[in-house]
């Protein structure tokens, strides 16, 4: 056996080099090779066994960093790449640091056999184990299928490089014969960016999520006034996205899960320097439904939210559930996980109603009986079971326009759900963003309390 001895320049190390702070990447274990057994006798083997590992400083913020290598063995998975990662694991947990991962995998290691498949196991048990801890972030930079998918998309945040990366869990040889194109892949990924684009997405994901678990929220400062007022936030009903940026400091929103689910809008903004996570509903079609996939999404982001003690806005804008047969078959069980989730987390909660509500869907959407801690509802928005027009029917039998104003008056406007104690304050809409950093502020004393 002859080992390939020195740490070459290769593309992974490039990689690091791109995403982490200028001479700041410390790698360890470039030395680690294979160990050869009865079954595995290569002629040649290379040191750092596919993947480098190492830690760095990402605009200053510490973070554990490995990269799969092509360069090395293809990158493919065996067991001291396995042991490698693993390790890393262990000691960004120790140190409470977010842990990056640049997959470009072209599988396991065959000859290696079964302590491939160990290491990936342990691999599993330790992402777990650090999904209670720290950060986890993933990038895509070209093949992850099988089993590296799941390790994957086991991570906080999932991004795909858009010319050459691809999750999926079967070759597209094996979709093709059985469903034809994979129109699914890379469905679960937060966001598909360009090469170039991907550092500033980390970047922005590394300073806008704490380094573990049990740190507090450090503010950052920002020059954009609290009072600000939104002056065509009118303009923007019915449009999660827009509504989150004009609501943001400085307009800052770093969205998750961009390519699936629509009806629902997740990602982070800051209000007076803090982060927060949001939940919008979103109008897609003409249509303001919520869908399974969207309940997903949301119930993602509020798991994050929950786990880094990060404070929650929902935007409550939606007339009921989207109707379809995939959503009649998987929408109670994925709306069920996200009201569970969203009733369960203890971090702040405000919910912002901004249009049309009708139906169970106010219910779930961070309603004040749901635990929502302070809700504001702009003064031409509505909720109820049902539009006045419909409800008047049913009661009356027949339509009256004077009954079913009077009804909208008297159940569903802004000021009869404050009326009956739904709704904190009633708003304008150019007024958002002052209520809702006084609101957050009341929270600046929270204690952080960890759940194990």
């Amino acid at each position: 056996m002859r080992v390939e001895e020195g740490v070459k320049d290769t593309v992974a190390r490039s990689r690091i080099k791109q995403l982490v702070d200028r001479g700041s990447f410390m790698e360890v274990g470039e030395h680690v090779c294979a160990r050869l057994t009865s079954f595995y006798q290569a002629e040649e083997v290379d040191e750092s066994d596919g993947v480098v590992t190492g830690y760095a400083t990402i605009d200053g913020h510490l973070v554990y960093i490995f990269c799969q290598d092509r360069d090395s063995m293809g990158g493919t998975f065996g067991e001291m790449h396995g042991q490698k990662i693993i390790k890393l694991y262990e000691q960004a947990i120790k140190a409470k640091a977010p842990i990056i991962g640049m997959v470009d995998c072209d599988g396991f290691r065959i000859e290696e056999g079964l302590d491939g498949l160990n290491k990936f196991a342990e691999l599993y048990r330790i992402q777990s184990k650090a999904a209670m801890v720290i950060p986890q972030i993933m990038i895509v930079m070209g093949t992850c299928g099988g089993g590296m998918s799941i390790s994957a998309s086991m991570a906080d945040f999932i991004i795909v490089e858009k010319e050459n990366g691809k999750l999926f869990v079967n070759p597209q040889s094996i979709i093709e014969n059985t469903m034809g194109v994979n129109e699914f892949k890379n469905d679960y990924s937060d966001v598909t960016l360009p090469n170039n684009d991907i550092p500033e997405a980390v970047r922005m994901l590394v300073d806008v999520i704490p380094g573990s678990a049990d740190d507090a929220q450090i503010p950052i400062d920002t020059n954009d006034d609290l009072n600000r007022p939104c002056l065509e936030m009118n303009t923007k009903i019915g449009d999660g996205y827009a509504i989150a940026r004009e609501i943001s400091d400085n307009h800052f929103f770093f969205e998750t899960k961009r390519g699936w689910g629509r009806d629902m809008i997740t990602g982070f903004i800051r209000i007076n320097g803090y982060p927060i996570g949001v939940v919008a509903n979103n109008t897609v079609g003409g249509e303001k439904r919520v869908t399974a996939h969207g309940c997903e999404k949301a119930e993602t982001l509020i798991e994050i939210c929950e786990k880094f003690h990060m404070p929650i806005l929902t935007i409550t804008d939606t007339e009921g559930f989207n109707a379809s047969l995939e959503d009649e078959k998987y929408l109670p069980r994925a709306a069920a996980r996200m009201v569970s989730t969203l009733a369960f987390a203890s971090v702040p909660k405000i919910n912002l109603m901004t249009g049309t509500i009708y139906g169970s869907v106010y219910s779930m959407m961070n309603s004040k009986g749901l635990g929502a801690d302070y809700v504001f509802m702009w003064d031409d928005a509505k909720a109820n079971i049902v539009n006045p027009r419909s409800a008047v029917d049913f009661l009356f039998g027949t339509y009256d326009e004077a009954k079913a104003k009077e009804y909208e008056e008297t159940h569903s406007s802004a000021h009869a759900l404050a009326r009956h104690g739904y709704v904190d304050r009633v708003i304008r809409a150019e007024e958002t963003r002052k209520y809702l950093a006084g609101a957050f502020e009341t929270f600046a004393n929270m204690k952080l309390e960890v759940k194990r």
